[in-house]
């Protein structure tokens, strides 16, 4: 063995900056690609949370002994309404995914056919939580198409699809 001569242990810049690269590249990748997932999951929990609300109401009707909707949502849960002997159809309210509200607005008349969204829109405060019509037993969530979410990305493209009654 030659005197003096000693092996070299680790890795050169050039190979450190290659892979730092490598996997710069690879993280880009994987972002790009998750990106849409936070809104896409909002949405499934509030498709979910609707459907909940919907069933819990029609729910309340079926067992009610007026055969009417409930006439707040929180009559599905308090089990104090005489009208439905004490049930409790949810155990609390859900909360909208989009604004992390509870709050609920109660509202008369709801979009008829042929109804612009501004006037739907109208019917609603946007302030997010959910919007109820107790005539007609709907529950929509509470948002103007017009509303900017602080936080969120400026796309609401979501409120068209879930104001709907």
């Amino acid at each position: 063995m030659l005197k003096g001569f000693r092996s070299k242990k680790g890795f050169t810049l050039v190979e450190l900056l290659i892979i730092i690269t490598i996997l710069g590249i690879l993280a880009a990748i994987v972002i790009a690609r998750f990106a849409g997932a936070t809104k896409e999951s909002k949405e499934a929990n509030l498709k979910g949370n609707l459907h909940m609300f919907r069933s819990a109401i029609e729910s309340y009707k079926a067992i009610s002994k007026s055969n009417s909707y409930p006439p707040t949502i929180s009559d599905l849960w308090d089990g104090t309404e005489s009208d439905i002997d004490n049930k409790t159809l949810l155990q609390r309210t859900p909360i909208d995914p989009f604004y992390k509200s509870i709050s609920t607005s109660y509202t008369t008349g709801m979009l008829l056919p042929g109804e612009s969204p501004t006037a739907r829109d109208a019917k609603i405060l946007g302030s997010g939580g959910w919007a109820y019509d107790s005539t007609y037993g709907r529950i929509c969530v509470n948002v103007k198409s017009t509303d900017t979410l602080s936080g969120e990305p400026a796309d609401i493209s979501w409120g068209d699809a879930y104001n709907l009654w």
